[in-house]
């Protein structure tokens, strides 16, 4: 409303408060071999005590490609945990997380922050039930 100075997410600290941050990104596969390729290279980093056939047979898919790279690159997983964890001395502590990958977004996210800040709610997730 004009002259309504109400900011969304403005709200004071309290105590016992709960707060969420969900998050998108959005990408393009430019390459689907080599995609799976670098994943699977990816979690056996992560996860050193593995084989080469474990990953190929834990990273099958867009979802678990996607997944082993945002979280080696911090955006999700233990590592990402254990560094918000620090935080719990400054009073803030770290409850769960949940994340799920969307394929064929109709209407990707175009780079840089306020790109798509007109374009109406960008966590809607598309309708899976269209034909």
């Amino acid at each position: 409303m004009p002259g309504d100075d109400y900011v969304i997410g403005n709200d004071p600290l309290a105590d016992g408060m709960s707060l969420s941050i969900r998050l998108r990104r959005d990408f393009t596969v430019t390459d689907a071999d080599r995609l799976l390729i670098a994943a699977r290279r990816i979690y056996l980093e992560l996860n050193p005590d593995m084989s080469a056939g474990e990953a190929s047979a834990m990273v099958t898919c867009a979802a678990d490609a996607l997944f082993v790279i945002v979280e080696h690159a911090g955006l999700l997983g233990d590592a990402t945990d254990n560094r918000l964890a620090d935080r719990a001395a400054d009073g803030l502590a770290v409850e769960g997380w949940r994340a799920e990958a969307v394929m064929n977004e109709p209407e990707p996210l175009a780079p840089g922050p306020r790109s798509n800040c007109l374009r109406g709610d960008v966590f809607a997730l598309p309708d899976r039930h269209k034909n």
